[in-house]
């Protein structure tokens, strides 16, 4: 018989174990749209500038992140004393595909040309390469709320908060890249950096983690 996960009473709040996840959660935020317009850039030389491009991309980032919402979900009722070490290790998947994706992408186009015509080949490309991570980056917030609301039981102020401070990340994120990133860095420079802000919300995650269980009462 498993045991029971503990309840909220049984948690000790820990506001430095909140700040280092809020400040966690934001940094995810910013590294999530630093890949966007780094990986839309990518995609732009097999797909085009143009309004049809634009609607691929970001359709395909929203369909990524419905599917990732609904499986986070699953997770984080399936393995709820694993919550932390989950969101951990999908920052460190979504990363890793970061650092590899730029090296990836021509390999996918020219592997899905023969099955294709030239603009098949690059939607289907556009489709697969970008489903993966955002399948991942939309795992994140349920989870995360979850285990934000262990202790508090208030589901709604969790969840507001959690998006308010992942979309000041993401807004963040968005203001760097043309302003900031674009100007001092090429594109692999650009999207290594969105890979160290998910290694950065790692460390904050496990740390986290570890003053949640000094925290928790016998």
């Amino acid at each position: 018989m498993q045991p029971a996960v503990p309840g909220p009473s049984a948690l000790r709040t820990s506001p430095a174990a909140d700040t280092l996840l809020l400040l966690g959660f934001f940094v995810s935020g910013a590294s999530a749209l630093i890949y966007q317009v780094g990986w839309q850039r990518a995609l732009y030389g097999y797909i085009g500038v143009d309004i049809d491009s634009i609607t691929i991309i970001v359709s395909v980032f929203m369909l990524g992140i419905g599917v990732g919402g609904m499986l986070g979900g699953w997770l984080a009722d399936t393995f709820p004393r694993q919550r932390l070490r989950l969101y951990a290790l999908i920052e460190l998947s979504i990363g890793a595909y970061g650092l590899a994706s730029l090296a990836f992408l021509p390999w996918l186009v020219d592997t899905l040309a023969p099955a294709s015509s030239g603009a098949g080949a690059s939607v289907a490309a556009c489709f697969v390469f970008l489903l993966a991570p955002t399948i991942l980056m939309g795992m994140t917030l349920p989870l995360l709320t979850m285990a934000f609301d262990e202790r508090r039981a208030n589901i709604g102020v969790s969840v507001g908060t959690l998006y308010f401070i992942n979309t000041l990340g993401a807004a963040t994120g968005a203001g760097l890249v043309p302003f900031y990133l674009f100007p001092m860095w090429e594109l692999p420079q650009v999207v290594t950096a969105a890979a160290v802000g998910n290694f950065m919300v790692i460390a904050c995650t496990l740390l986290a983690a570890r003053l949640v269980r000094a925290g928790t009462g016998p």
